[in-house]
Protein backbone atom coordinates (compact mmCIF):
# COMPACT_ATOMS: atom_id res chain seq x y z
CA UNK A 1 0.00 0.00 0.00
CA UNK A 2 1.65 3.46 -1.09
CA UNK A 3 0.87 6.55 0.92
CA UNK A 4 -0.05 10.24 -0.57
CA UNK A 5 0.48 12.79 1.60
CA UNK A 6 -0.69 15.65 -0.42
CA UNK A 7 -0.61 18.96 1.61
CA UNK A 8 -1.08 23.06 0.41
CA UNK A 9 1.28 24.96 0.15
CA UNK A 10 3.04 26.96 2.92
CA UNK A 11 2.59 30.64 3.32
CA UNK A 12 4.55 33.15 0.63
CA UNK A 13 5.95 36.61 1.18
CA UNK A 14 3.32 38.36 -1.39
CA UNK A 15 -0.52 37.19 -2.16
CA UNK A 16 -0.82 39.48 -5.13
CA UNK A 17 2.13 37.71 -6.94
CA UNK A 18 1.56 33.90 -8.33
CA UNK A 19 5.70 33.56 -8.41
CA UNK A 20 6.14 34.84 -4.71
CA UNK A 21 8.42 33.09 -3.03
CA UNK A 22 7.74 31.60 0.75
CA UNK A 23 7.29 34.26 3.35
CA UNK A 24 9.38 33.73 6.71
CA UNK A 25 7.00 32.23 8.54
CA UNK A 26 6.37 29.99 5.36
CA UNK A 27 9.78 28.68 5.81
CA UNK A 28 9.46 28.58 9.71
CA UNK A 29 6.19 25.77 8.99
CA UNK A 30 8.09 23.74 6.76
CA UNK A 31 10.82 23.65 9.17
CA UNK A 32 8.56 22.58 11.72
CA UNK A 33 6.82 19.93 9.52
CA UNK A 34 10.10 18.64 8.41
CA UNK A 35 10.93 17.58 11.56
CA UNK A 36 8.39 14.68 11.81
CA UNK A 37 8.18 14.02 8.46
CA UNK A 38 8.78 10.66 7.18
CA UNK A 39 11.22 9.19 4.23
CA UNK A 40 9.71 9.98 1.48
CA UNK A 41 10.16 7.97 -2.21
CA UNK A 42 9.27 10.71 -4.60
CA UNK A 43 8.56 14.26 -3.53
CA UNK A 44 6.15 16.47 -5.93
CA UNK A 45 4.53 19.78 -6.46
CA UNK A 46 2.60 21.80 -9.07
CA UNK A 47 4.71 24.37 -10.92
CA UNK A 48 4.39 27.49 -8.87
CA UNK A 49 7.12 28.42 -7.08
CA UNK A 50 5.93 28.24 -3.69
CA UNK A 51 4.45 24.66 -3.62
CA UNK A 52 8.28 23.67 -5.30
CA UNK A 53 10.20 25.55 -2.19
CA UNK A 54 7.66 23.91 0.15
CA UNK A 55 8.43 20.91 -1.33
CA UNK A 56 11.97 21.44 -1.00
CA UNK A 57 11.32 22.61 2.57
CA UNK A 58 9.76 19.68 4.06
CA UNK A 59 11.54 16.93 2.50
CA UNK A 60 14.59 17.98 1.30
CA UNK A 61 14.28 17.78 -2.21
CA UNK A 62 11.84 17.83 -4.99
CA UNK A 63 12.18 15.14 -7.32
CA UNK A 64 9.41 16.77 -10.06
CA UNK A 65 6.76 19.36 -10.89
CA UNK A 66 3.48 17.28 -11.33
CA UNK A 67 1.24 19.98 -13.92
CA UNK A 68 -1.71 18.18 -12.43
CA UNK A 69 -1.28 19.44 -9.10
CA UNK A 70 -2.31 23.08 -10.89
CA UNK A 71 -4.73 21.88 -13.04
CA UNK A 72 -5.71 25.20 -15.57
CA UNK A 73 -9.22 25.77 -14.33
CA UNK A 74 -9.69 29.15 -16.52
CA UNK A 75 -11.80 31.51 -15.42
CA UNK A 76 -13.93 29.14 -12.97
CA UNK A 77 -11.63 29.65 -10.27
CA UNK A 78 -12.02 32.69 -8.99
CA UNK A 79 -16.16 31.86 -8.82
CA UNK A 80 -14.70 28.69 -7.27
CA UNK A 81 -12.39 29.46 -4.75
CA UNK A 82 -14.28 31.96 -3.91
CA UNK A 83 -14.07 32.55 0.14
CA UNK A 84 -14.30 28.87 1.46
CA UNK A 85 -13.74 28.86 4.98
CA UNK A 86 -14.83 25.42 5.73
CA UNK A 87 -14.54 21.84 4.38
CA UNK A 88 -18.57 22.24 4.80
CA UNK A 89 -18.54 25.20 2.19
CA UNK A 90 -16.35 23.28 -0.32
CA UNK A 91 -19.52 20.10 0.40
CA UNK A 92 -22.05 22.59 -0.58
CA UNK A 93 -20.46 24.08 -3.11
CA UNK A 94 -20.08 20.40 -4.88
CA UNK A 95 -23.79 19.90 -3.63
CA UNK A 96 -24.85 22.82 -5.75
CA UNK A 97 -22.17 23.30 -8.96
CA UNK A 98 -21.37 20.49 -11.24
CA UNK A 99 -18.16 22.17 -12.38
CA UNK A 100 -16.73 21.75 -8.80
CA UNK A 101 -17.82 18.53 -8.09
CA UNK A 102 -16.58 17.31 -11.70
CA UNK A 103 -13.24 19.07 -11.06
CA UNK A 104 -12.93 17.34 -7.75
CA UNK A 105 -13.51 13.75 -9.69
CA UNK A 106 -11.10 14.88 -12.41
CA UNK A 107 -8.33 15.44 -9.24
CA UNK A 108 -8.68 11.85 -8.71
CA UNK A 109 -6.86 9.85 -11.09
CA UNK A 110 -3.79 11.91 -10.86
CA UNK A 111 -3.70 11.60 -7.45
CA UNK A 112 -3.56 7.89 -7.98
CA UNK A 113 -1.23 8.09 -11.02
CA UNK A 114 0.95 9.62 -8.32
CA UNK A 115 0.82 7.41 -6.11
CA UNK A 116 1.31 4.37 -8.71
CA UNK A 117 4.84 6.07 -8.75
CA UNK A 118 5.97 4.75 -5.69
CA UNK A 119 6.16 0.69 -4.33
CA UNK A 120 3.99 -0.63 -1.67
CA UNK A 121 4.78 0.62 1.52
CA UNK A 122 6.68 3.84 -0.11
CA UNK A 123 5.08 7.21 0.85
CA UNK A 124 4.94 10.42 -1.45
CA UNK A 125 4.59 14.24 -0.65
CA UNK A 126 2.83 16.09 -3.22
CA UNK A 127 2.32 19.88 -2.56
CA UNK A 128 -0.57 21.79 -4.03
CA UNK A 129 -2.82 24.30 -3.16
CA UNK A 130 -5.93 25.39 -1.54
CA UNK A 131 -9.38 23.98 -3.28
CA UNK A 132 -7.25 21.67 -5.72
CA UNK A 133 -6.58 20.00 -2.58
CA UNK A 134 -10.11 20.54 -0.74
CA UNK A 135 -12.56 19.16 -3.00
CA UNK A 136 -10.30 15.81 -4.22
CA UNK A 137 -10.08 15.28 -0.18
CA UNK A 138 -13.53 15.27 0.60
CA UNK A 139 -15.14 13.49 -2.40
CA UNK A 140 -12.04 10.64 -1.42
CA UNK A 141 -12.97 11.07 2.03
CA UNK A 142 -17.24 9.95 1.23
CA UNK A 143 -16.32 6.96 -0.97
CA UNK A 144 -14.92 5.95 2.18
CA UNK A 145 -17.36 6.70 4.21
CA UNK A 146 -15.18 8.87 6.24
CA UNK A 147 -15.95 12.53 7.07
CA UNK A 148 -13.90 15.53 7.40
CA UNK A 149 -14.79 18.69 8.73
CA UNK A 150 -13.34 21.86 10.39
CA UNK A 151 -12.07 24.74 8.39
CA UNK A 152 -10.39 24.22 4.86
CA UNK A 153 -7.39 23.19 4.65
CA UNK A 154 -4.55 25.83 5.82
CA UNK A 155 -0.93 26.15 5.17
CA UNK A 156 0.89 23.21 5.52
CA UNK A 157 -2.29 20.56 6.12
CA UNK A 158 -3.44 18.14 3.82
CA UNK A 159 -4.45 14.65 3.81
CA UNK A 160 -2.81 11.39 3.81
CA UNK A 161 -4.31 8.78 1.44
CA UNK A 162 -3.46 4.76 1.77
CA UNK A 163 -3.64 3.17 -1.72
CA UNK A 164 -4.53 -0.33 -1.96
CA UNK A 165 -4.28 -1.86 -5.91
CA UNK A 166 -4.20 1.64 -7.13
CA UNK A 167 -7.40 3.26 -4.94
CA UNK A 168 -7.98 5.29 -2.13
CA UNK A 169 -8.56 2.67 1.06
CA UNK A 170 -7.76 5.19 3.63
CA UNK A 171 -7.95 8.99 4.22
CA UNK A 172 -6.78 11.61 7.29
CA UNK A 173 -6.47 15.08 7.87
CA UNK A 174 -2.85 16.47 8.51
CA UNK A 175 -3.63 19.32 10.65
CA UNK A 176 -1.23 21.70 12.18
CA UNK A 177 -1.43 22.56 16.01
Amino acid sequence: MSILEIRRHAERMNLRDNQSALSAAGRAMCERIAKDAPRYALVVSSPLPRAKETAERIAGRLDSVEPALLPDLGGAAARMFGEMKTLADWTLLMRTDESARRFAEEQLPAWARIAARVGDKDRVLAVSHGGILDLPAIVVAAKLGTKLSGPSFGYGEGVRVTYAKGAPADIEELRLQ
